[in-house]
């Protein structure tokens, strides 16, 4: 511990040594008391804040916590069973979903105001003339694609959620959400089916991510495919989420929507629905641990409403009297896509009607379907394709109980015996108000996460997920 090194303190030659040594002795010894105090001290200083840090409290490492969200769909839940104090007496657990989120019993569906076009409105943020998916099914009159559905991803035109959250290396899952057949979606059980059959079990496991299908039906103990009921549907949900801790997952029930159709809403069957939903929706909730967790959301939506036709109007009928429809050959000159509350008017041989033409459309089908409504002016038109369809040619809708088919047999106006139960009608129209609403623990501002349209979910996603949308 000398200031020196012992190589150089010590030369080689003895004479000269004795001469060094002398000389510098006094030197040395005030060299060696120089080194003791300097050890001394800095074994001092050593001690000194060694202490120091033993009384020191040890500074808090701030926690992150990993954000991750599902949004689940609720497929035709009518805002206006939130106005029904028998309906809210069914369904507990939505109820108290909805006292401790952003909930809203009037958000906006989009045009058409079907399934398809509104699912992928909420995973894009744009109107269906914007994104692609334009209805449910494809514009399909002789039926050569065997009533096939909008059913695969490449058809959307813009980027979604599960693109964005792709560029921000966020894992995604998903249970049965439309339009995501072929979707870059980490895990992957995708809507589609053809003949109901247990052989669609095989399309869905080829088609999904790669062995997730029979996985998830081992862990489940059923079999998933679009039959499947909505308690499996939640059980395979939470299965992926508890699984695979995707940071987005989407998750798609049916049985509601399917019930309406068959008993319209309201009925005894629609209730007791309710009831079932609620409770799985309930043990879902309690499973995730929801209302006591920081590190998960819970975006609850559903993409329109109800209502029902008394009458039945089927346009595509006069067309086809018109001459417009060569059934024989197999093509058309026009014809009308139907939603089930409104049907738009697209081109097939001829893409312009003359002002003539026009007239005389608007005039008869008025008059052929009493309580409809013919929009096909110039305006109306560039509404049309900005919001609906870039290709339409008009649109016949109503306020009225009256279904619009796109059928050709029959005639082009009668009452039904039965109530015809759908939706389809003007997003304007009260009954197609849906709901939706966001839950975050220690939610500041409720009216942040608040909802108007389905196109909402979008952005509430994309804030929470701290996704670059640009949609």
């Amino acid at each position: 511990m000398y200031p020196f090194s012992q190589k150089n303190f010590f030369p080689l030659n003895k004479n000269k040594g004795k001469i060094l040594i002398s000389a510098t002795f006094p030197f040395i010894i005030k060299s060696i008391c120089l080194s003791w105090l300097f050890s001394i001290g800095f074994t001092f200083i050593l001690i000194s804040f060694s202490f120091q840090n033993l009384n020191a409290k040890p500074k808090k490492k701030k926690e992150t916590i990993k954000q991750k969200l599902i949004v689940l769909s609720v497929d035709g839940f009518p805002g206006y069973y939130f106005d029904s104090p028998e309906i809210l007496s069914l369904i507990p657990n939505l109820k108290e979903f909805s006292e401790k989120s952003s909930f809203s019993r009037e958000i906006q569906t989009v045009n058409p105001s079907v399934t398809y076009p509104a699912h992928t409105s909420m995973v894009t943020g744009v109107d269906p003339s914007v994104h692609g998916i334009l209805n449910n099914t494809l514009v399909d009159p002789f039926e050569k694609n065997d009533g096939g559905w909008t059913w695969y991803s490449e058809d959307i035109k813009v980027k979604t959620l599960w693109d964005y959250a792709k560029l921000k290396s966020k894992k995604t899952g998903n249970v049965f959400w439309p339009v995501t057949v072929g979707a870059d979606v980490d895990y992957n059980l995708p809507q589609i089916w053809r003949k109901r059959i247990p052989e669609d079990d095989k399309l869905l496991r080829a088609l999904s991510s790669k062995g997730l299908h029979k996985r998830a039906e081992l862990a489940v103990g059923e079999p998933l495919n679009d039959v499947t009921k909505d308690l499996v549907k939640f059980r395979t949900g939470f299965w992926m989420f508890e699984t695979f801790q995707p940071d987005l997952l989407l998750l798609y029930t049916t049985d509601l929507d399917s019930t309406h159709h068959a008993y319209g809403p309201g009925s005894a069957e629609a209730k007791e629905k309710l009831k079932q939903i609620d409770s799985e929706f309930g043990e879902f909730i309690r499973a995730l641990d929801l209302y006591n967790r920081k590190d998960l959301a819970l975006l609850l939506i559903s993409d329109h409403g109800f209502s029902y036709g008394e009458s039945l109007c089927q346009p595509n009928v006069y067309l086809l009297n018109k001459g417009w429809i060569q059934t024989d050959l197999q093509t058309y000159d026009f014809i009308f896509k139907s939603s089930g509350g409104s049907a738009i008017l697209l081109p097939g041989n001829r893409n312009v009607l003359t002002d003539e033409e026009r007239v005389s459309l608007k005039n008869d089908l008025e008059m052929n379907c009493p309580g409809t409504k013919w929009r096909g002016d110039k305006e109306d038109i560039a509404e049309l394709r900005k919001s609906q369809h870039p290709d339409a040619l008009g649109l016949l809708s109503t306020k009225a109980k009256i279904y619009i088919s796109g059928s050709r047999k029959g005639p082009v106006f009668q009452t039904v015996k039965q109530p015809i139960y759908g939706h389809g009608y003007d997003n304007q129209n009260p009954e197609m108000k849906t709901i939706g609403g966001f839950y975050l623990k220690g939610m500041k501002n409720r009216d942040d996460w608040k909802m108007d349209s389905v196109k909402d979910v979008f952005a509430n996603v994309c804030k929470y997920l701290s996704l670059d949308c640009k949609n």
